[in-house]
């Protein structure tokens, strides 16, 4: 039997609760840094943790969101490794949120006026409190001892939508601070565009599935 080759991609050293940690361990180093050198004492020194946060989580969220496109579309060792770690970079995400979720309890808790006057908005919060039970629904389920309370049915429909829930709240965010914003910041760009690009992807292999699946009945019949 034929065996496809080893690559460095397939090696334990990148792979599953090691990526994990070459990731989230890092991420983890920035936030506290950070806080070591940011204005913990007041709103808007919060609020820059928070959106340092966020923008260590996208990409984490995107490369999730387009692993399987990847895989039908450009088959080969990185879109395999890719998929075979689509859980890891989802957990990834989710830390870099976790990190997220603490600043703005920090934020609603110690200096609740400046949320109130300057940061709440309604809209903002639904959809906030949305995304954030996808994740941690996700989250929970991505491991076998929340896994079991879900058909498989149930399971993939819970990480389908929210994944493309997660996806359309992030993609918004920056598609707002580049339409609405007065001066919107280079990473604003280059997020809205790979999201962007994300969903082409998603589109993409979408099709041609249905045309392989097309051919296939094709030739069958």
């Amino acid at each position: 039997m034929n065996r496809r080759p080893k690559t460095l991609l397939d090696k334990p050293l990148f792979n599953d609760w090691a990526l994990y940690a070459w990731i989230s361990v890092p991420v983890s180093l920035v936030m506290v840094w950070g806080m070591v050198v940011g204005n913990l004492r007041s709103g808007p020194g919060i609020s820059e943790l928070i959106q340092l946060s966020v923008r260590l989580s996208i990409p984490w969220l995107y490369l999730a969101f387009a692993a399987s496109s990847l895989q039908v579309l450009f088959p080969g060792a990185f879109s395999r490794w890719l998929l075979r770690n689509r859980k890891i970079m989802g957990l990834c995400f989710a830390t870099a949120m976790g990190w997220q979720l603490l600043f703005i309890l920090w934020m609603v808790i110690l200096y609740s006026d400046y949320y109130a006057n300057e940061v709440y908005v309604f809209t903002d919060l639904l959809e906030g409190v949305v995304g954030y039970a996808f994740l941690m629904a996700m989250t929970i389920t991505s491991f076998k001892f929340g896994r079991r309370y879900l058909s498989s049915g149930s399971w993939k429909l819970l990480h389908k939508c929210g994944i493309y829930a997660l996806w359309g709240y992030a993609w918004l965010v920056y598609w707002y601070a580049i339409f609405y914003y007065e001066s919107p910041d280079a990473i604003d760009y280059l997020y809205y565009l790979t999201g962007t690009l994300a969903w082409g992807l998603r589109i993409a292999a979408w099709v041609t599935k249905r045309r392989r699946q097309a051919l296939r009945t094709a030739v069958a019949s």
